[in-house]
Order: C-alpha cells, then structure tokens, then sequence
C-alpha cells in the first residue's frame, strides 16, 4: 500500500499462472513396455499448487505422485558455498534436503 497526495493505492498481489506440459515416457521400447505420464508446471507463483490427475474425468486416488521443482541460484552466491535448501511439507510434516558446492560430487 503507498500513500501519495492523500491518495491511497492497494497494489494488488502478484501472481503468474503456470506452463503446464504433459507427455508420455517409455521405459523401453516405444508401446511395448508401460509408460509414465509427466506433467511439468513451472513458472508460476506463489509456489502453492495443487496437481490432481484424473482419468476419464475422474479423479484418480491410488496411485503416488511425485513431484520435482528447480531454481537456478546466482553463480556468484553458489561459488561462494551458500547453502540451499530444498523444503517440503506433506500432510504437516516437514522434510528438507540442504546442498552447497562444498557438497556436491560434481565438483
């Protein structure tokens, strides 16, 4: 919110609707062996989103998910050895992987 000449303004949240891409991955050959279906959302914000996969219009409940999500620090600050860390919360419970260029095997 700013102030300016007694006027009041509300600027009004950012937010980016996401890319979503879906394709097909085969393990082996192509039809002859099961596939995987890849749905990538990116760009967006804020980061909280919800994916649901459905079959036929109906929602699909047993099977797992996963998801994966990426960023690309400055190089400056990665070469400098600052810590990153990756952090999720399922079902209240918090996870978290931390890495730095001190840690990582492609060094």
């Amino acid at each position: 919110m700013t102030l300016l000449n007694n006027l009041c303004s509300i600027s009004a949240p950012r937010v980016v609707s996401p890319n979503i891409t879906l394709y097909p991955v085969w393990e082996g050959e192509f039809g002859a062996s099961p596939v995987r279906l890849i749905c990538t959302l990116s760009g967006f914000f804020p980061g909280n989103l919800t994916v649901e996969w459905q079959q036929e219009n109906k929602s699909l409940h047993t099977k797992t998910f996963s998801l994966s999500s990426e960023i690309q620090p400055h190089m400056t600050e990665w070469k400098r050895g600052l810590n990153f860390t990756c952090k999720a919360i399922h079902n209240e419970e918090e996870f978290h992987k931390t890495t730095s260029i001190c840690q990582s095997e492609y060094i």
